[in-house]
């Protein structure tokens, strides 16, 4: 026999065992190909450098390699160890070290340009539709970018590195193995301890991280305390492995007190006792991968899923931009004829008056400052403008936010001071981070009727869609204050015209008019004198860029994901079969005791469902009870998390159809024996 023809009928004997790695190689390579070509795509690129995107698109894509390296080193090495046996036969026939690893690095080159040419192959065929779908999430027009030279060249040098890497670490492995290693190497039980009382550690502070999660997130307790909420993430992290090892232990110790449940699963419970701890490191990495997997994408998706409706609540209005006396002075007439001329029509103006103060807060006896000034409306103005009946009656007020702000501050007592500009200038200075005065001290060096002091109980809170969000170095637009028309009356008298603003509100007919806009911005820019601090904003130009944004995260985080639930689908689908030889030799006994087929196939079920979902029980269970926490204090809490609830159901469903594969297969080769 020569040495081609024993490589030839190595590879036709392994060949079921080899599909799994080369799918694996060929999908990892169709994703590189497809997500690769983007960055030699022209239009793609010149977008990308408008919305801040390349930078991500280049980090991620390194990721992808690097994971890419990574997954298929571990799952070379895992197939070279179960192989074992079979290397060592050949070693005990004469073939010298140096021979076998000529072996490997041939069926290496054989499989790497079947992956390359498969993957290749895949990737194009399915590149329009992965473009088509990019377009769509983006929102961009006729999206074609083309496969070229150099996105092959790029997939080409990445799978020879992964290749070098591989025959590296095969090397390495083979050479420190001897004869009698190998042969007892796939029939040997992997070495591992149940240690009961570490597992028992382990899950009470499992349980005690995910008690105080949602009290530290809801700041009851350890208020903006980040060495706790770590500690919180790394236990949530480590523990599961302890856990995992020690589970059907835990199972056997609860299952004991119910005599018959216990006698029917005897069998399985025994076998699993040693396989949960063989299995623990796989298990784990299973469950770390599909973890990653469904937060990447559950996060991103419902965070894209809420851009439109976030946008609207924080833009009611399709333009908008703040007059004061020196910038952006423009009558409504003017406006109109604009709008005219450039073929567009208002829907809607609104001129809504405010005077614009230093948002001073008071909160646990400490006076905090913060950098912009916040709007504060007399009740006439607010009613006026939104329709309603609100009313404020003197020393009071009620706190007005649009619905995407929330009300962090609700516990916070409110200062409205109206002192003369030099003297909040130094009393700002004395409120410096890290400086926060006391109330007593603050409310001293101020005049006496110059400020007003609102205790937290005689604050009212509303949500209202009243403006559209605006930051600029002097005005915040989001949250207001709405006071009695006397008091807003003698604030005003006070500080004089300088402190006043007015908000224009404009909805077009047309939401999508850029002409509109554009014209607009011009007339401003020139009436300002390039002057461009307090510029009109486009709410459809904010939306287009979000989108773009979390758009690309999205479907960044879509192709991560997915590698690493096919990554986690591989490991345990793998680790699986390569333990069908051991599988075979136990069920001779059980058939020897007087079990028939379809009793062992029953009992191999129970036990690869439980090794199967194992993973992804604990992975779901925890994601979605971490995301049902932090989306219950976030604006759009609950449909973000009802968007993740959808990602959650699309993985189990996936891994049920890989579980179904996978036990068809296992079942016809363990009772083949």
């Amino acid at each position: 026999m020569t040495f081609s023809s024993i490589i030839i009928k190595n590879i036709k004997f392994n060949f079921k065992k080899y599909i799994a790695y080369f799918i694996a190689n060929s999908f990892i390579i169709a994703v590189l190909l497809m997500y690769g070509s983007l960055v030699f795509s022209k239009e793609f690129i010149e977008g990308s450098q408008t919305y801040g995107l390349k930078d991500n698109l280049m980090s991620m894509l390194v990721l992808m390699i690097a994971f890419s390296i990574v997954f298929i080193s571990y799952t070379t090495i895992s197939f070279i160890r179960y192989r074992g046996k079979e290397f060592g036969v050949y070693l005990t026939l004469g073939v010298t070290t140096k021979d076998l690893r000529k072996i490997l690095f041939i069926e290496n080159i054989l499989i790497l340009f079947a992956s390359m040419v498969t993957g290749m192959l895949v990737g194009t065929l399915f590149s329009r539709l992965f473009y088509m779908i990019i377009g769509k999430i983006l929102w961009i027009e006729n999206f074609r970018p083309s496969l070229n030279i150099k996105t092959y060249s790029m997939c080409l040098v990445i799978a020879l590195i992964i290749f070098l890497i591989n025959s590296i670490f095969q090397v390495i492995f083979v050479g420190k193995l001897s004869i009698m290693e190998l042969i007892k190497s796939s029939s040997r039980a992997e070495v591992g301890k149940n240690n009961f009382i570490i597992g028992t550690i382990a899950l009470i502070a499992l349980i005690t991280a995910l008690y105080l999660f949602p009290k530290i997130i809801k700041q009851e307790i350890f208020r903006e305390s980040e060495s706790v909420m770590i500690i919180i993430i790394i236990t949530t992290i480590i523990a599961p492995y302890f856990i995992i090892g020690s589970l059907i232990s835990m199972v056997n110790g609860v299952l004991v007190n119910f005599k018959r449940a216990y006698n029917n699963n005897i069998l399985v419970l025994s076998s699993l006792q040693h396989k949960f701890i063989s299995y623990k490191s796989v298990i784990y990495l299973v469950l770390i991968l599909a973890a990653a997997a469904i937060t990447f994408i559950s996060m991103t998706y419902s965070m894209y899923g809420t851009i439109e409706k976030d946008t609207n609540n924080r833009y009611p209005c399709d333009i908008n931009f703040i007059e004061n006396t020196k910038l952006n002075k423009i009558s409504g007439q003017e406006l109109k004829n604009i709008i005219k001329a450039s073929g567009g029509e208002i829907k809607e103006h609104k001129l809504l008056e405010s005077i614009n103060l230093m948002d001073y807060r008071a909160y646990e006896g400490r006076v905090m400052a913060y950098g912009r000034n916040i709007a504060v409306i007399s009740q006439s103005n607010y009613n006026n403008h939104m329709g309603t009946n609100v009313v404020v009656n003197n020393g009071e007020l009620v706190q007005v936010s649009n619905p995407s702000r929330g009300n962090k501050f609700k516990d916070s007592d409110i200062i409205i001071n109206f002192n003369d500009f030099s003297k909040q200038e130094e009393q700002t200075a004395k409120l410096e981070e890290g400086n926060n005065a006391r109330i007593e001290d603050f409310l001293a060096t101020m005049d006496k009727d110059s400020y007003m002091y609102v205790d937290k109980s005689k604050k009212k809170y509303l949500e209202g869609l009243y403006t559209n969000e605006f930051w600029s170095l002097d005005y915040y637009r989001g949250t207001a204050l709405i006071i009695n028309d006397e008091d807003y009356k003698r604030i005003k008298e006070k500080l004089g015209p300088q402190v006043v603003s007015y908000d224009h509100l404009i909805k077009l007919k047309d939401a999508k008019d850029y002409k509109s806009f554009n014209s607009i911005s011009s007339k401003l820019k020139k009436l300002n004198h390039g002057d461009e601090s307090l510029k009109p904003e486009f709410k459809q130009q904010i939306l287009e860029k979000s989108i773009k944004e979390n758009g690309f995260m999205l479907f960044s985080s879509l192709f991560l994901g997915m590698m690493f639930l096919i990554s986690s689908g591989v490991v345990l689908y793998f680790k699986v079969l390569t333990g069908v030889d051991d599988e075979k030799e136990r069920v001779k006994k059980l058939v020897q005791l007087g079990m028939t087929d379809s009793e062992v196939s029953k009992v191999l079920t129970k036990e690869l469902t439980i090794i199967f979902f194992t993973p992804v029980v604990l992975a779901v269970s925890l994601i979605t009870y971490f995301s049902s926490v932090i989306y219950g204090v976030v604006p759009n809490g609950e449909y973000m998390f009802n968007k993740s609830l959808c990602v959650f159901a699309t993985y189990i469903v996936l891994q049920m159809v890989a579980f179904f594969i996978t036990r068809g297969r296992y079942i016809r080769e363990v009772i083949r024996y």
